[in-house]
């Protein structure tokens, strides 16, 4: 599987599958973020792919990103992610996924940044799959072999 590095951030387009919420096979742009311990979808791509985050419930606790904090909500059904390249496509499913939503008691502006800035991340468990190869202007996710 193959994606794209856009100035340091390496990302690759995943299709994210949450059938009991009526999504299915939606593709999405991710950072490849080794640093981070899990794989989150951003508020506003979480809305583009048709999902109404103020239904989702919250998790207890808040996040911390390099942004700020967060209030996480979660998608407590099963989320399947597709990724697919020269050998086929290969599935993970994880029985929740977390969505990061900027706080909503912060001014309309500020809000709106940082739901703009925010990326949908794929953590390390998700990536700890794959071995990671980042060059100049591509980034390769091999599948490990089990």
């Amino acid at each position: 599987m193959s994606g794209i590095v856009t100035g340091i951030r390496p990302r690759v387009q995943v299709a994210i599958s949450a059938k009991t919420l009526g999504v299915t096979s939606k593709p999405i742009w991710f950072v490849v973020d080794t640093g981070s311990s899990f794989s989150a979808i951003s508020e506003a791509d979480a809305v583009l792919i048709g999902i109404d985050c103020s239904l989702l419930p919250r998790k207890k606790d808040d996040a911390i990103g390099f942004g700020g904090f967060f209030k996480p909500r979660m998608i407590d059904k099963e989320v399947e992610l597709a990724f697919f390249g020269d050998d086929g496509e290969y599935k993970v499913t994880r029985s929740g996924f977390v969505v990061i939503c900027p706080p909503e008691n912060i001014d309309a502006k500020t809000r709106q940044k940082m739901l703009e800035l925010t990326p949908s991340v794929l953590g390390m468990d998700v990536l700890s799959k794959f071995d990671i190869h980042v060059y100049k202007k591509r980034v390769e996710l091999d599948l490990r072999e089990t």
